[in-house]
């Protein structure tokens, strides 16, 4: 399988969304909340690296989020 750079960035946007809904819980024990905020800084990073326009990288994130914790609203 080829590389693809769209699909990389694609999972790491992924990644983000899954770290942040996790890191919501309040629950959550620190070395875990410490782990996924390594994930979320790190992918962010590589989205800064590798992306063409990172504001809008971000804004698909947050779009991702939403459509994640409103998933009636997404389909408005």
């Amino acid at each position: 399988m080829p590389f693809s750079l769209a699909k990389c960035i694609a999972d790491w946007r992924r990644e983000i969304v899954e770290a942040r809904i996790e890191l919501a819980d309040e629950h959550i024990a620190p070395s875990r909340c410490h782990e996924l905020w390594s994930i979320v800084d790190t992918r962010e990073w590589l989205i800064k690296l590798a992306a063409a326009n990172f504001e809008a990288e971000l804004e698909l994130i947050d779009r991702q989020l939403e459509a994640e914790l409103r998933p009636n609203q997404a389909m408005r």
